[in-house]
């Protein structure tokens, strides 16, 4: 199962936090693909986003590193949502999360510390290739 990740990139200084969270997915059995990490060059911001589009429709997922509602994941999350792919929010404890956000993930993780959220997507995609 391959998961298209979506975190804030932060302007670029948070590659290592990026880095963990795409080894939390690999360490969980599923394959990663990060638009952040993974797509650089861009002649404009629409075909960044036809290509973030064109990315999502060939994984089987989505995952969501979410702080709080962003314009660029919230899209991401949509477009997940419209082409009727598995959606996961991982989100650090007591984070406010929006009900319109929770209306279109399947599945929520909570942690505490982020390699926390290893056993939890272990046992979804467990779930989910059972189904």
């Amino acid at each position: 199962m391959k998961i298209y990740i979506t975190a804030s990139f932060k302007d670029g200084n948070n590659k290592d936090e990026i880095e963990q969270l795409c080894g939390i997915v690999r360490r969980s059995w599923f394959e990663e693909y990060c638009f952040v990490r993974d797509e650089k060059d861009f002649v404009n911001e629409h075909e960044m986003m036809q290509r973030a589009k064109e990315e999502i429709e060939k994984c089987d997922a989505l995952l969501i590193k979410y702080d709080g509602p962003t314009h660029g994941r919230m899209i991401e999350l949509w477009i997940a949502y419209a082409m009727n792919k598995k959606t996961i929010l991982i989100t650090k404890k007591w984070t406010p999360i929006k009900d319109t956000v929770r209306g279109v993930i399947d599945s929520s993780i909570e942690y505490e510390e982020l390699e926390d959220s290893i056993e939890p997507m272990s046992k979804l995609l467990i779930h989910w290739k059972k189904q």
